[in-house]
């Protein structure tokens, strides 16, 4: 045999070239039932493409409706209304509370697995200024919720009943709270238990709580810290004297606010 070459019988004789053999008679007298497959693969495909678009379209639009009614949340309040207003404007709070509590109910109804329980928080917030009957019975069926949402409802249900002065349930809800805060800071949820406190003239255990708001490094600078001194500056004076000063780089330090209520 010349070098390089393979003469007829050796190469009926090659294993590779009996599989390629094989594989090409297999495919022969498959070829209908594979193009069966493919087609079906392919239908497969596009069904998964169009239904991707589907859920993203969904997705999108639920977020468009949310973010409009969070613009009737951040709306500007004046009458008259300033030249130049950039998004929502109103004359009075109220307008405001209905627009916002519609948008916020509207995000919810129709897009309710992405905006259900926010929608509802948000819309009862602002429906707690028209018909707090019904905001109410709505913050408590959230407030059942074990979600971030839940949380939140949980921690103004606590903050409602201390106003209706139903003390005794607003311990309960908040000790709910404290027991799975979820993203409710700690501190938040001492303070509301301060102001509890405050409210049944248990003097000490309203200071140990506001001071430890108020004491803590990463909180003393914030709203919620200066909020926390403020009410020792009134219940404990000198507790309020004894606490640190505020940083300069806080940007409560220079903002005008008052240390004092």
């Amino acid at each position: 045999m010349a070098k390089g070459r393979i003469n007829s019988q050796e190469l009926k004789r090659d294993p590779l070239m009996d599989q390629f053999v094989n594989a090409l008679g297999w495919f022969k007298g498959n070829s209908e039932r594979l193009t069966k497959v493919a087609v079906g693969a392919g239908i497969i495909l596009a069904l998964a493409g169009i239904g991707w678009l589907v859920v993203s379209r969904r997705a999108n639009n639920a977020s468009e409706l949310l973010s409009d009614a969070f613009r009737h949340h951040e709306a500007v309040v004046a009458n008259p209304i300033p030249p130049n207003v950039k998004g929502y404007a109103y004359t009075t709070e109220d307008e405001k509370d209905r627009k916002a509590f519609d948008a916020f109910q509207k995000a919810a109804n129709e897009y309710p697995s992405y905006n259900g329980e926010v929608g509802r928080l948000y819309g009862a917030i602002h429906q707690l200024n028209f018909d707090p009957e019904k905001a109410d019975a709505t913050l408590k069926e959230l407030a059942k919720s074990e979600s971030d949402v839940g949380a939140q409802a949980k921690l103004l249900v606590g903050d409602r009943l201390v106003a209706a002065g139903k003390f005794d349930e607003a311990l309960a809800e908040y000790n709910r709270l404290k027991s799975k805060p979820l993203s409710i800071p700690i501190q938040v949820i001492n303070v509301a238990l301060a102001k509890l406190n405050e409210a049944q003239g248990k003097k000490n255990e309203a200071v140990e709580l506001y001071l430890s708001v108020a004491n803590d490094p990463q909180w003393r600078s914030t709203f919620l810290g200066i909020s926390a001194a403020n009410r020792l500056s009134v219940i404990a004076p000198e507790k309020f004297e004894a606490l640190p000063e505020l940083q300069a780089a806080s940007p409560f330090a220079s903002s005008g606010i008052s240390m004092n209520p």
